[in-house]
C-alpha cells in the first residue's frame, strides 16, 4: 500500500478518469424497456401456447379510445366516431380500427358494452397495432399520435380516454425516465447531507459521492454494454448502488479520522488494514443476496440481481483504493472534533450497559416480537395490480376506471377451446356448449363482456338456430369470415373476455370459477388453454412470488456458510441468524398489517435486505472479536460504543437513500423503498441489542 501511494497514485486516477469516461459514454446510449418484456417470465410452456393462439387468430395488441358525448349516437356524435376512426387509421404503425362505423351504428348485443356503452353516450373505438409497433420508439410514436388525435377532439362536450395492455408498456417507460431524472440528484442531495453530518468533512462528503457516482456509471456503462434497457425493477440500480456503495468508504473514512496513529500515509494504510477484510467479507454477503435472485424466471429481477451485485463490488474495490489514493492528498484535519460525542454516544453507552445486564429481558421480548410478526406475515397475499401500480392520480389509471366504469373491462383474457380428439368443430352441438358456456361467464363478477364466433355469426345475420343440426358444420361455416374467432381447420376457437382492472389474486380466483363452468357447460372432451397479458400476469405474480422464497432460502444458506468459513466459527455463524431474521419477520409483519401486497418489486425484499443487514452483523462481530480480552462485558461495550457509530451512520445513509425512491412513480418501487429502509433500522436494532445479547447469553457464558 505505501508503495502504491507513493508511485501509483496519479496513473491510478488516470485510469480511473478514462474507464469512467468510457462508461459514461456508453450510458448515453441507455434506453428504457418500451414494452417492458423483460418483466415476462421464462415460462416455456405458456409461450408455445402464446405462439400458437398468435399463429392461429394473427391476434394484435390493442389500445381502446372511449368517447363519451351525450347522445353519442345522434347525426353529430356519429359523424365524430367516423372522424376520429379516420384519423387514427391514418397513423402509421395502426393497423386497424372497429367502430360503430363500421356496423351501422348497430347497437346490438355483440357490440353492448365493447362499442358502444349501455346508456349510448360512450362509443369505443379498438385500435390493432402492427406487428412491429411492440417495439421501443415505434410504440411510443404510436401512442403519442392517438394521444394527439384523442386531444384534437375534446372539448366542453366531448371527452376521450385510453387505455390498453400496450399503453400501460408505454406509460410504465415514460415515468421510469421521469424518475430518474429526480432519483439522482435527489440521492446525491440527501447523501450530501448525511456525509456531512457524520463525518463534518469536506473531504467525507466529496470522496464518498465520487465513489458512489463512479460506481453508478461503471455498472450502468457495462449494463449498456451488454444490451438492457433499464425497466421497472432495473430502474432502482442508481439509487441502490448509490447508497450502497458508501459504506465501504463511510467504515473506512470514519477509521482514518478518529485513528491516533502518527504519520499521514500510515494513518491511511492503518485504517485500510483495520477494515478492509470486514468491508470486502459485507461486500460478498450482499453481493450473495442479490446474486440469489438469478433463481427467479424474470429477465427483469435477474438483471437487477446480476448489476447490483456488480455495482457493490464495484464500489467495494474502487472505494478502499480510491479512498486511500484520495486520502494521500490530503492532511489529517488539526481540529478534528471528535467523533463519539453528544446525544449518540450516550445513547450508545446505554445501550451496551443495558444488553450486559438485561440480556434475557432483550431475547424473551425479542421471542414475542417473532411470534407476534409471524401472525401478522400470515396476512400477506401476492398480488400484482398494473394500473394500481401506477397510483389513482395517474391520468392512464383514470382513464381505465372510466372505461371500467362505463364502457368494457380493461383486461382481456383469452381461451383457446378445442376438442381433446383434435377434429373440426362440426357438429351444431358443439357451438350450443360453446354458447352455454359463453352466457354463463358473463354473470361473473368482474366480466364485463365476452366475444366468440357465436357472436361473428350474429353480426353476419346469422344464430345457431339456422345452422343445420344434422349435416357437418364445417361446410356452413366456411360461408361466413370466421378467421379471428375460429382457426381455418375448424379445431380451434377462440372465446375473448373482457374483465375489469382486477389484479392477479382476483385474477386468480376468476380463473378458478371460469374453469368450474367450464366443467359444468363443456364436458371432457373438449380442453380450454388460456392466453393473453393479462393471463401471463396472474400466473407470472403467482410464479415469482415462489423462485423469490427459493431466492431468499438460498442468499440465507450461502450468507449464513460465508460467515461461518469468516469467523472459523459455527456458533457466530449461528449468532448470525437472529438479528437478520427478525428484521425480515418485521417487514412482513408491516405488510401484513398495512395490506401491503406481495409483488413485483416487494418480493425481492426479503433477498436484497439479508444481503444488506448482514453487513452491520459483520462488522460488529469482526469488532467483538479483535476487542475480546477475555473480558466479554468490556468487549461489548467497546464494540457498541466505537463500531455502533459507524453502523448507525451507514445506516442512516443506506435508509435515507433508499427512501429517496418513495416519491417514485410505482407503488412496488415505493413500497420497495419504504421497507427496506425500515428493514435497516430494524436490523441496526438487532445487531446493536440482540446481537450483543445473544453473545452475552453463549459465548460469554462458554468462556467463563
Amino acid at each position: 500500500m505505501q508503495s502504491f501511494l507513493e508511485r501509483w497514485r496519479t496513473p491510478y486516477l488516470l485510469l480511473i478518469a478514462a474507464l469512467s469516461a468510457f462508461f459514461a459514454y456508453q450510458c448515453l446510449h441507455l434506453r428504457v424497456d418500451q414494452d417492458n418484456r423483460s418483466m415476462n417470465a421464462d415460462n416455456e410452456a405458456q409461450l408455445l401456447i402464446e405462439k400458437e393462439f398468435h399463429e392461429r387468430f394473427q391476434t394484435k395488441d390493442t389500445i381502446l379510445v372511449a368517447i363519451h358525448k351525450n347522445g353519442i349516437l345522434d347525426p353529430d356524435g356519429r359523424d365524430l366516431i367516423q372522424e376520429i376512426s379516420f384519423d387514427l387509421q391514418a397513423i402509421d404503425g395502426v393497423e386497424g380500427v372497429i367502430s360503430l362505423a363500421d356496423h351501422n351504428y348497430s347497437s346490438s348485443p355483440p357490440f353492448e358494452s365493447l362499442l358502444i356503452s349501455k346508456d349510448r353516450n360512450t362509443a369505443g373505438i379498438p385500435i390493432l397495432l402492427a406487428d412491429f409497433s411492440d417495439h421501443g420508439e415505434s410504440l411510443a410514436h404510436i401512442i403519442q399520435e392517438i394521444q394527439a388525435v384523442a386531444a384534437s377532439h375534446e372539448n366542453k362536450q366531448v371527452q376521450c380516454y385510453i387505455t390498453g395492455l400496450p399503453f400501460q408498456k408505454y406509460e410504465a417507460g415514460r415515468l421510469i425516465l421521469k424518475d430518474q431524472k429526480l432519483f439522482a440528484p435527489l440521492s446525491f442531495l440527501v447523501l450530501g447531507l448525511v456525509l456531512w453530518l457524520v463525518t463534518r468533512q469536506l473531504s467525507g462528503l466529496i470522496f464518498p459521492l465520487l465513489i458512489s457516482a463512479t460506481s453508478i456509471i461503471w455498472t450502468l456503462g457495462i449494463y449498456s454494454i451488454c444490451g438492457y434497457s433499464l425497466n421497472m425493477i432495473t430502474s432502482l440500480l442508481p439509487p441502490v448502488i448509490m447508497t450502497l456503495s458508501v459504506t465501504t468508504t463511510i467504515h473506512i473514512y470514519l477509521e482514518w479520522l478518529k485513528s491516533s496513529v502518527a504519520g499521514d500515509r500510515q494513518r491511511i494504510i492503518t485504517a485500510i488494514e483495520n477494515l478492509y477484510l470486514p468491508c470486502l467479507f459485507a461486500t460478498l454477503t450482499t453481493a450473495i443476496g442479490f446474486l440469489s435472485l438469478l433463481s427467479s424466471d424474470t429477465p427483469a429481477v435477474r438483471q437487477f440481481g446480476i448489476f447490483a451485485a456488480l455495482g457493490v463490488i464495484i464500489s467495494y474495490f474502487i472505494g478502499v483504493s480510491g479512498l486511500a489514493v484520495g486520502l494521500s492528498y490530503l492532511k489529517v484535519p488539526v481540529s478534528c472534533t471528535p467523533i463519539h460525542t453528544g446525544l449518540l454516544d450516550s445513547s450508545l453507552r446505554k445501550i451496551a450497559d443495558f444488553t450486559i445486564q438485561h440480556p434475557h429481558k432483550i431475547i424473551t421480548t425479542t421471542i414475542l416480537v417473532a411470534v407476534l410478526s409471524l401472525y401478522e406475515a400470515q396476512k400477506v397475499r401476492s398480488n400484482t395490480d398494473l394500473l394500481k401500480f401506477l397510483g389513482s392520480k395517474n391520468q392512464l389509471y383514470q382513464d381505465s376506471t372510466f372505461i371500467d366504469q362505463n364502457l368494457t373491462g380493461v383486461n382481456q383474457l383469452e381461451l383457446l377451446i378445442s376438442k381433446n380428439d383434435h377434429t373440426p368443430f362440426d357438429r351444431l352441438e358443439d357451438l350450443e356448449k360453446i354458447s352455454s358456456f359463453q352466457k354463463s361467464l358473463e354473470h361473473l363478477k368482474h366480466v364485463q363482456h365476452s366475444f366468440s364466433v357465436i357472436d361473428l355469426l350474429s353480426i353476419h345475420g346469422s344464430s345457431l338456430d339456422d345452422l343445420p343440426s344434422q349435416a357437418p358444420l364445417t361446410e356452413t361455416l366456411s360461408q361466413f369470415e370466421l378467421k379471428p374467432f375460429f382457426d381455418q381447420d375448424s379445431q380451434t376457437t377462440r372465446l375473448s373476455i373482457r374483465i375489469t382492472a382486477i389484479g392477479s389474486s382476483t385474477g386468480t380466483q376468476l380463473i378458478e370459477q371460469i374453469h368450474a363452468l367450464a366443467q359444468q357447460h363443456l364436458d371432457s372432451a373438449f380442453e380450454i388453454k388460456e392466453a393473453g397479458g393479462f393471463y401471463r400476469m396472474i400466473t407470472e405474480s403467482d410464479h415469482l412470488v415462489a423462485t423469490q422464497i427459493k431466492s431468499f432460502a438460498i442468499a440465507l444458506t450461502f450468507i449464513l456458510v460465508t460467515i461461518g468459513i469468516i469467523f472459523r466459527s459455527i456458533l457466530f455463524m449461528g449468532l448470525a441468524i437472529i438479528p437478520n431474521i427478525i428484521p425480515l419477520l418485521m417487514g412482513a409483519a408491516i405488510m401484513g398489517f398495512a395490506s401491503i401486497d406481495l409483488s413485483t418489486g416487494t418480493v425481492m425484499i426479503a433477498s436484497v435486505i439479508i444481503g444488506i443487514a448482514v453487513d452491520d452483523t459483520i462488522h460488529y462481530l469482526s469488532a467483538f472479536k479483535k476487542s475480546f480480552k477475555n473480558d466479554c462485558d468490556t468487549a461489548i461495550k467497546d464494540t457498541t460504543q466505537s463500531t455502533g457509530y459507524a453502523l448507525s451512520s451507514t445506516t442512516l445513509a443506506l435508509s435515507l437513500g433508499f427512501w429517496v425512491a418513495i416519491l417514485g412513480s410505482f407503488q412496488p418501487t415505493i413500497y420497495f423503498a419504504l421497507l427496506s429502509g425500515m428493514s435497516m433500522w430494524f436490523a441496526l436494532t438487532c445487531d446493536l441489542l440482540v446481537l450483543p445479547a445473544c453473545i452475552k447469553l453463549s459465548f460469554c457464558s462458554k468462556k467463563k
